[in-house]
C-alpha cells in the first residue's frame, strides 16, 4: 500500500467501494413488471407495412447508379472524341441518303450481277458502298448460300 502512495498518490486517495447497485425498492414491484412484460410478449406483433419509398428504394438506387455510370462514360467520350471524325464521314462522295435511295430499288440478282462484272462503272456506287449494303442487309449464311448457287 505504501508503494501505491509513492507511485500514484491521487489513485491511492480513491475509495474502494462498488459504485454500482440496485435502485431503492427495485424488487418491491419486480414481479408485477415481469408479469406485464410476459403478457406483452404473448400478444401478436403487428408488422408495419413498408411504404412506397421503401419498396422503390432499390429501383431508385439502380436508376441513380446507371445515371452516374452514363455520365462518367458518355460525357468524357463526347468531349474528348475528335470532331474530325465527323467531318471525314461527311466528306464521302455520296451521302447516306443517296446510297440508300439507289439501293432501295436494287434487287438481289442485279446486285450480284454488278459484283461479278469486271468492267462495272463506279460512277454510281463504289465497292465500299456495296460492301456496306451487303453487310447490313444479309447474314453470312445468306451470302454463302447465294454465292454457292
Amino acid at each position: 500500500m505504501d508503494e501505491l502512495k509513492n507511485i500514484a498518490p491521487e489513485l491511492s486517495k480513491l475509495k474502494k467501494e462498488n459504485p454500482y447497485g440496485t435502485p431503492r425498492n427495485y424488487f418491491d414491484d419486480f414481479s408485477a413488471r415481469m408479469h406485464t412484460k410476459i403478457e406483452q410478449e404473448k400478444l401478436p406483433v403487428t408488422e408495419k407495412k413498408p411504404g412506397i419509398f421503401q419498396l422503390l428504394k432499390p429501383v431508385f438506387g439502380l436508376a441513380a447508379s446507371f445515371a452516374i455510370i452514363f455520365m462518367l462514360v458518355y460525357v468524357p467520350l463526347k468531349t474528348f472524341v475528335s470532331k474530325e471524325t465527323t467531318h471525314v464521314a461527311q466528306s464521302t462522295e455520296y451521302t447516306d441518303y443517296e446510297v440508300l435511295n439507289v439501293l432501295e430499288y436494287l434487287d438481289e440478282s442485279s446486285f450480284f450481277a454488278m459484283l461479278d462484272e469486271e468492267n462495272a462503272t463506279t460512277d454510281e456506287l463504289t465497292n465500299d458502298d456495296l460492301t456496306l449494303y451487303v453487310s447490313a442487309n444479309f447474314t453470312d449464311y445468306e451470302i454463302f448460300e447465294l454465292t454457292e448457287n
